[in-house]
């Protein structure tokens, strides 16, 4: 019997991690036999396993600035923190030895505002071989992006990699198509929104949606009564809004994610919340 495939996802986060990463991290769990989150933080001392899903790593940003320059030869342009979404891009050349990333089929970069269902029921068949694998219909997707380990030389090789990490202005080279097109030269990409991100796919209303996860995986509701499995829940729209808010994570784990904020779905007032949130 052949392997299972693992993925590594490699996750710069600089500043305190933010409130909701304890259930971040709690949906990891599940996914521990293919996939890998190690997380690179500035605010933490020592390395820790919250769960067998996630490596916590504390790293300074001035220590990539140093392992991009003397691995890469790329000169980071100052403290830029939109600009780790593209960093992150490179991190498997720099971190490649220390976290042993060779061992892993594809090398992902992902967010930490969504929560994970059981990925694996949600990628393609045969999923080693395709060269990308994203959330997004035709383009990679930030939040959730894999890329093929045996083609990342292909990204590094580029002769325009140098240039694009060293700008100051921000372009969200990771989400661009040219990315895709790059790292697909030998392979074919697989991106597409459908099946993994069920609020960006047809059959869901788009704007009016909420999530609820448990220990089955996530499922998506909308303002038309539908609902869907997915691979994540991507909640960027509500993070930041002062209405957000976000209760202690239960024994259970289980969670409602809502324009409101997260809390208990099995809670009379977080299911009028979640109701609520479909039409305002």
């Amino acid at each position: 019997m052949s392997r299972p495939v693992r993925s590594a996802f490699l996750v710069p986060f600089f500043g305190h991690l933010p409130p909701y990463f304890d259930f971040w991290v709690n949906s990891c769990e599940a996914n521990q036999q293919n996939f890998h989150w190690f997380v690179y933080n500035d605010k933490i001392d020592c390395i820790t396993r919250p769960n067998p899903a996630v490596t916590l790593i504390p790293y300074q940003f001035e220590e990539m600035r140093n392992d991009f320059k003397q691995i890469l030869d790329i000169s980071i342009p100052g403290k830029h923190l939109r600009r780790v979404c593209d960093y992150r891009l490179m991190f498997y050349f720099t971190r490649k030895t220390e976290e042993r990333l060779d061992d892993f089929d594809f090398i992902g970069f992902t967010d930490m505002d969504m929560v994970y269902g059981r990925l694996m029921d949600f990628m393609p068949d045969n999923m080693d071989q395709y060269a990308m694998i994203s959330a997004d219909d035709g383009r990679p997707c930030g939040p959730f992006t894999l890329m093929n380990r045996t083609q990342l030389h292909l990204l590094a090789e580029w002769d325009q990699i140098k240039p694009e990490m060293e700008r100051v202005e921000h372009r969200s080279f990771n989400e661009a198509i040219r990315l895709m097109e790059i790292l697909s030269q030998n392979m074919p990409a697989f991106c597409q929104a459908d099946p993994l991100q069920p609020q960006m796919a047809g059959g869901l209303n788009q704007r009016h949606h909420f999530g609820i996860w448990d220990q089955s995986g996530v499922t998506v509701h909308d303002c038309w009564q539908r609902k869907r499995q997915g691979g994540f829940y991507h909640f960027s729209r509500y993070k930041d809004k002062p209405r957000f808010k976000i209760a202690p994570i239960t024994d259970s784990g289980q969670c409602g994610i809502h324009k409101f904020g997260i809390s208990d779905p099995d809670s009379m007032w977080t299911k009028i919340k979640m109701q609520t949130s479909l039409y305002i």
